[in-house]
C-alpha cells in the first residue's frame, strides 16, 4: 500500500529543518528535538496492515517535538500538509474525515493563542466545528464567536468571517432555530459568490436545503441539495458530492419515498467507502438504516445500524455510536423487543452524558419515552419526555422542546386526559408555527384530531384531520398523509360514517404500498378490519386482520401480532363464537405479558367473552387483574370502561349492591374524562340493574339517558338484556 503521506524531503524544506544543519545548532535539547522530527518524519515506515492513524502517525510524533521546542508555526504547517488520500485533505482535516475528533482536538489545544492570528482564528474555528460534530453547542458556539472576535481585531477579509458564520450556522440549526440558521448560511452563500469561492457555495446551498427540509419545505430542499451535487461534482468534491446525495435522501424519507431514499443514501455509501470518509460512511449507514426502518424492513434496517454501531466504535466516534444505539433501539421497540430496547436507549444516555451531548441526551430521553409509553408504564415515559422537555429548554432547542410537548400530550392521550392532551399539542403547534415547519404543523393537526375523536367529538376531529390531511398533500409529505388518511378513518368509523371510513383506509392501504411502508400497510388492514366488524361483515372483518396478522408476522413484530390475534378475538365475539374468541384472545395475553407490555386490555377482552359463556367468576377475577393495571398506571379512561363491564357482568352474578357500586364508580370517571359512548353504554347497565332491583322508575330515567346520550352520537346501543 502506497504512504499516504508525501516525501518527507519536501515537507522539511517546507519546515526549514535539514539534518546538515543539526550539528549548527547550540542547544542540545532543541538540536534532540529536531532529530526526532527528521527521523519520525523519514525512518517512520507504517506496516502493510496499519490503522489510519498509524499511517500518519511519524507527522503526529513529529508534530509533539515540534512543540516541545515550541515552534508553533512550523507544527501548524506540518498538520496543514496535503496527504495522498482520495480526496487530498490536510492532515488535520483528514483527521475529523476519519472521525478521530479527540486526536483533532489534542493538536488544536497545543497550538491555540500560540500561532500567528490568522491562523489562530482558523483554529477556533476548527475548534468549534469539531465541539459542533460532538453536539457540544455551548462550546462550539464560543470558539466560533472567539474566531470572529479575532477576525474583527485583525481585519479578516468577508470569506474568512463567512467561513466562521457558516458554522454557527450549522449549531443554530442543531438546535433547531432554522430561520437564524437560515439567516447565516444566506449570509454565507452571497459571500461566496461574490468571492467566486465555489466550495462555500456549495456547503451554503446544502445547508440551506438542510434548514428548509428542516420546516417542511421539501420542494426547495430538494433544490438546493441538486445545486450542491452539481457544484461539488463538477470540482470533483467527493466528500461534498456524498453529502449532498445523503441530504436528498434525508429529503425523500422525509417525503415518505424510501425506495428514493435508500438509492441515494446506498450512492452515498459506496462514495464515502471509496473515498475512505469514514464519517460519510457512517452518516449513509444510517440513512440506510432509517429508510429500511420507516419501510417496515426490520431486519435489514437492524443490519445497516449495526455496521454503523461498529464504525462508530472503530472510530472513536462517540456522537455517532449513540445514533447507532438510537436507531437499533427504535428497531427493537417496533418488533416488541422492549427489554433490548431500554438498553440500547439507556446506552445512549450514558454516552450522551459522558460526552457532554446534551441534544443527544434529549433525543435519548424522548427515545426511553417512547419504550416505557409502548409498555404502558406512563410514569417512567413521563419522566422522560419532562426531562426530555427541560433540556430541549435549557439549550434553547425549540425542535426538541416541540417533540417533547407533543409526547407528553401523547401519554395524556393514552391516559384519558384530554384537556391535558389537547393542551400540549396546542403548545407543539404554536412552536412549529413559529418554526416555520410545515409538515409537522400538518402532523400535529392530525394528532389533535385524534384527540378530539377519543374525546367523543368526532366532527371536530374530523375537521382538524382534514386540515392535517390537507397539509400534508400540499408539502407532499406522503407519510403524514398516509397517517391522516388512518385517522380520518377511524374519526369517520366512530360516527358511523363506514363508507367514508373504508375509503380512506383503502386510500391509506393504496399509498403505504406505493412508499413500500408494510407496518402501515398492517395499519390500514386492521382499520379496514374493525370497520367491516362494525358493518357486520365479519367474513370481510377476519381477511383484513388475518392479512395485519400476517404483516405483524412477517416484520417480527411481536406487539402487532398480539393485537391483530386480539382483533381476531373480537370477530369471533361479536360471531358469538366465544370459546374460540377466548382462544385468540388469551394468545394475546400471553404474547403481551412476553413482551413486558400490560395486559390490560386483552385481559377485559377475554372477560367479556367469559362472561357471555356464563363463565362470570373467571370473567370478575380477570376485570380485576385489569383494573389493578390500569390503575397502577393511571389509565383512567381503561379504569373507567373495565369498572362498566365489571359491573355488567356482577349484575349478571345478581351481586347488586356491588354492581350498582361499580357502575357509578365507572360514571364518575367516564363523565369526568367525557368519554361518552362507554358513558351511554353504563347508563344502560345501570337501566337494566335497576329493572333486576325492582326499581322501574330509576330503570327508566337510566334507560333514557341511554337512549338520548346514543341518539346524540349516533351509536347503537347492544339490545336489551331481560331480567333473566
Amino acid at each position: 500500500m502506497p504512504p499516504i503521506t508525501p516525501p518527507a524531503e519536501a515537507i522539511l524544506t517546507q519546515l526549514g529543518i535539514f539534518p546538515s544543519s543539526l550539528s549548527d545548532m547550540s542547544s542540545c535539547f532543541r538540536r534532540t528535538n529536531c532529530r526526532a522530527v527528521i527521523n519520525w518524519l523519514t525512518r517512520y515506515r507504517p506496516a502493510d496492515e496499519a490503522t489510519q492513524l498509524e499511517q500518519v502517525k511519524g507527522y503526529l510524533e513529529a508534530f509533539h517535538h515540534l512543540c516541545t521546542i515550541e515552534e508553533w508555526d512550523r507544527a501548524f504547517t506540518l498538520i496543514s500538509t496535503r496527504l495522498n488520500t482520495p480526496t487530498q485533505e490536510i492532515l488535520h482535516y483528514q483527521l475529523k474525515l476519519w472521525g478521530h475528533y479527540q486526536e483533532q482536538i489534542d493538536l488544536y489545544d497545543q497550538l491555540i493563542d500560540r500561532v500567528n492570528p490568522q491562523w489562530n482564528s482558523g483554529i477556533y474555528n476548527c475548534l468549534g466545528a469539531t465541539y459542533q460534530a460532538l453536539g457540544n453547542y455551548p462550546q462550539a458556539i464560543d470558539y466560533f464567536k472567539r474566531s470572529l472576535e479575532i477576525l474583527d481585531e485583525i481585519g479578516g477579509t468577508d470569506l474568512e468571517r463567512g467561513f466562521v458564520i457558516c458554522g454557527l450556522g450549522g449549531v443554530h440549526y442543531a438546535l433547531g432555530d432554522y430561520p437564524k440558521a437560515i439567516e447565516c448560511f444566506e449570509q454565507w452563500l452571497e459571500i461566496a459568490v461574490a468571492a467566486n469561492e465555489l466550495h462555500g457555495v456549495g456547503i451554503a446551498v446544502g445547508s440551506l436545503g438542510n434548514a428548509y427540509e428542516s420546516m417542511g419545505d421539501y420542494a426547495r430542499a430538494l433544490d438546493y441539495h441538486q445545486q450542491h451535487y452539481k457544484l461539488s461534482h463538477q470540482q470533483n468534491d467527493q466528500e461534498n458530492e456524498g453529502a449532498a446525495l445523503g441530504n436528498m435522501g434525508s429529503v425523500y424519507f422525509s417525503l415518505g419515498q424510501y425506495p428514493q431514499a435508500i438509492d441515494h443514501h446506498q450512492q452515498h455509501l459506496s462514495l464515502a467507502q471509496k473515498i475512505g470518509h469514514r464519517q460519510g460512511e457512517s452518516n449513509a449507514l444510517g440513512g440506510l438504516g432509517s429508510a429500511h426502518y420507516a419501510s417496515g424492513n426490520y431486519a435489514v434496517a437492524a443490519d445497516y445500524l449495526a455496521q454503523q454501531l461498529a464504525l462508530t466504535q472503530e472510530m472513536g466516534d462517540l456522537a455517532g455510536e449513540g445514533n447507532a444505539l438510537s436507531g437499533l433501539g427504535n428497531v427493537c421497540r417496533a418488533v416488541g423487543n422492549y427489554t433490548e430496547a431500554l438498553d440500547y436507549h439507556q446506552q445512549h444516555v450514558a454516552i450522551a452524558q459522558r460526552i457532554g451531548h446534551r441534544q443527544g441526551l434529549t433525543h435519548a430521553y424522548g427515545d426511553l419515552g417512547n419504550v416505557y409509553s409502548a409498555l404502558a408504564n406512563y410514569s417512567e415515559a413521563i419522566s422522560c419526555y419532562q426531562q426530555q422537555l427541560t433540556l430541549s429548554q435549557e439549550i434553547g432547542d425549540l425542535a426538541g422542546e416541540c417533540l417533547a410537548v407533543g409526547n407528553l400530550g401523547k401519554i395524556a392521550l393514552a391516559l384519558g386526559q384530554y384537556a391535558e392532551a389537547i393542551a400540549g399539542l396546542e403548545k407543539q403547534l404554536e412552536i412549529v408555527r413559529h418554526l416555520g415547519d410545515r409538515v409537522r404543523e400538518g402532523q400535529t393537526l392530525s394528532d389533535m384530531g385524534n384527540v378530539y375523536r377519543h374525546w367523543s367529538d368526532s366532527r371536530r376531529a374530523v375537521e382538524f384531520l382534514q386540515q392535517g390531511l390537507e397539509i400534508a398533500r400540499d408539502t407532499n409529505d406522503r407519510q403524514g398523509e398516509a397517517n391522516a388518511l388512518g385517522y380520518l378513518g377511524n374519526a369517520y368509523r366512530t360516527l358511523g360514517n363506514f363508507p367514508s371510513a373504508l375509503d380512506c383506509y383503502q386510500q391509506q392501504l393504496a399509498l403505504t404500498k406505493t412508499l413500500s411502508d408494510i407496518a402501515g400497510q398492517g395499519r390500514a388492514s386492521e382499520g379496514m378490519g374493525n370497520t367491516h366488524q362494525q358493518l357486520g361483515d365479519t367474513e370481510s372483518a377476519l381477511a383484513c386482520h388475518q392479512r395485519a396478522l400476517a404483516i405483524a408476522r412477517h416484520l417480527g413484530d411481536q406487539a402487532g401480532v398480539a393485537t391483530a390475534l386480539g382483533n381476531i378475538g373480537g370477530v369471533y365475539d361479536q360471531r358469538h363464537d366465544y370459546e374460540r374468541a377466548i382462544d385468540y384472545h388469551q394468545q394475546d395475553i400471553d404474547i403481551t405479558r412476553e413482551l413486558g407490555q400490560s395486559p390490560a386490555p386483552g385481559l377485559v377482552n377475554l372477560a367479556n367473552a367469559q362472561s357471555e359463556l356464563g363463565q362470570y367468576a373467571a370473567a370478575v377475577a380477570n376485570y380485576r387483574e385489569a383494573l389493578a393495571l390500569l390503575r397502577n398506571v393511571g389509565d383512567r379512561w381503561g379504569e373507567g370502561l373495565t369498572l362498566s363491564n365489571l359491573g355488567e357482568t356482577l349484575t349478571k352474578l345478581k351481586c347488586f349492591p356491588e354492581a350498582l357500586e361499580t357502575l357509578h364508580q365507572a360514571l364518575d370517571i367516564l363523565r369526568e374524562l367525557e368519554a361518552r359512548p362507554v358513558e351511554a353504554t353504563t347508563y344502560q347497565y345501570l337501566a337494566i340493574l335497576y329493572r333486576q332491583m325492582g326499581e322501574e322508575s330509576l330503570a327508566e330515567e337510566y334507560r333514557r339517558k341511554a337512549v338520548g346520550l346514543a341518539d346524540e352520537l349516533g351509536m347503537q346501543l347492544k339490545e336489551m338484556m331481560n331480567d333473566e
